[in-house]
């Protein structure tokens, strides 16, 4: 099986994904069954696991840097991709190769296969590239697996594993079809990755998730780091190359940190990920202060609020709810005041597109509607009639390539063209910006 083969396999699983139905029948039985004939590599493994709505991405990205930065060896699991499948499986910040990938698929499928005809039925393509990353993890080894939950956390293919820390960053309404519509429901999904006596790191909350985490953390008789206020920050400065800024720690004062992302919710991302790297002292994992800074200041975390180039300025953002939106937002008053700005804008229809758009929309000078390439995308004149509440000059540009390409063409040497609202409409822009595809 070559890496084609491989990647082709895995897309054939994406139609047998579960429904929402099955999302709480099958709890992570099928997960186990997965593991269990691939031989438990999960077992084998030192595991940190972050949930949440929002910066969990980034808040892995982090702590996986900051370890490496130490001299460990360090597994980083993180979804979606953006470009390659393989961004999905990294070890000390380097994707998977292909051939390395594709022996994984290979040796994956004959137990995908057979799974066929059990209870559970096939996995999912998400159940397939956590066992996959678990697979490679066990197998380099690394000392260390960041793990990234993708839905929810309690029926999440990521919770078969045992870590030693769990990590919830900010929760807000999102997966409502399947999570819940409530900050309350929602929560106490994200809160099914705290274990018994374990420790629990947590970004500040709203009133309502703060309090699911800190009551099952009781139940589960759990200690609990509260970013806030245990563990705080003090902003400095902000620049459209990065933040500086200073973390008061449980074990020491951190000053003077940089990191190359934009965004004051990426410092709160930050002193969460700093607080998680204090936690692992109990279990031996001495990281120096000066590997902190060091790892801060190498992360790279792209299409996170990424200024990818200037002259125009082209700003690439995965935001694709509420509150994600607003911080993005929040970036473009700050750092871009006064400037034009030309949204490229696209999202799928499982998401909240009303209640996101109400959040950028009015941000924009110039918004053109687009459809990104996946199976729920929302029709661009649908997401152009919401966005025409807000800004006047309103287009529908089906094709997302041809989409930034019309914005190019429009901006002036001043202008900001934000590209927002899917992971595959940026990642697909992304892609052909970097292979010079569009002028």
């Amino acid at each position: 099986m070559n890496f084609r083969e491989a990647t082709a396999y895995l897309d054939g699983l994406i139609s047998e994904a579960t429904s929402q139905q099955r999302y709480a029948e099958i709890k992570l039985e099928r997960m186990k069954d997965l593991l269990r004939r691939l031989g438990d590599p999960h077992l084998s493994l030192k595991v940190v696991l972050v949930a949440g709505t929002k910066g969990k991405g980034s808040t892995c990205a982090m702590i996986s840097s900051i370890l490496a930065a130490s001299g460990m060896t360090v597994g980083l699991h993180a979804k979606p991709h953006l470009e390659d499948v393989r961004e999905r499986i990294q070890v000390d910040g380097r994707p998977v190769g292909t051939k390395t990938f594709a022996r994984l698929v290979a040796r994956m499928r004959p137990h995908s296969e057979a799974m066929r005809e059990g209870r559970w039925g096939p996995p999912s393509y998400f159940e397939a590239t956590v066992a996959l990353a678990l697979m490679h993890f066990s197998s380099v080894p690394v000392d260390l697996a960041v793990l990234e939950v993708g839905l929810g956390g309690r029926l999440d293919a990521t919770n078969v594993t045992s870590p030693l820390v769990s990590v919830i960053t900010p929760i807000s309404l999102d997966h409502t079809e399947v999570l819940g519509d409530t900050i309350t429901a929602i929560a106490t999904e994200k809160a099914g990755i705290i274990r018994d006596h374990g420790i629990v790191v947590s970004a500040p909350q709203e009133k309502e998730a703060s309090a699911v985490i800190a009551a099952t953390c009781e139940e589960h008789c759990a200690r609990l780091i509260q970013v806030g206020e245990e563990v705080t920050w003090e902003r400095r400065t902000s620049t459209r190359d990065g933040q500086q800024f200073t973390i008061f720690g449980r074990f020491g004062v951190y000053e003077d940190l940089w990191i190359p992302l934009l965004g004051a919710h990426q410092v709160v991302n930050a002193a969460t990920a700093v607080a998680t790297i204090e936690c692992l002292r109990d279990f031996g994992y001495a990281v120096p202060p000066d590997a902190i800074r060091r790892g801060l200041a190498s992360v790279r975390w792209p299409a996170r609020v990424e200024l990818f180039s200037r002259r125009p300025c082209i700003l690439l953002d995965v935001a694709h709810n509420p509150a994600s939106m607003a911080a993005l937002r929040a970036v473009l008053e700050e750092l871009f005041p006064g400037r034009r700005v030309i949204l490229v804008y696209g999202m799928l229809e499982t998401k909240d597109y009303r209640g996101t758009t109400a959040v950028i929309a009015p941000c924009a000078h110039h918004i053109i509607a687009t459809r990104p390439h996946h199976p729920h995308a929302l029709d661009a004149s649908i997401l152009a009639k919401e966005a025409r509440q807000f800004v006047p000059v309103v287009e529908v540009v089906e094709n997302q390539l041809s989409a930034m390409a019309h914005a190019l063409s429009l901006a002036e040497r001043e202008d900001v063209i934000c590209v927002t609202g899917s992971f595959y409409l940026v990642g697909e822009i992304r892609r052909a910006l970097r292979r010079k595809v569009l002028r």
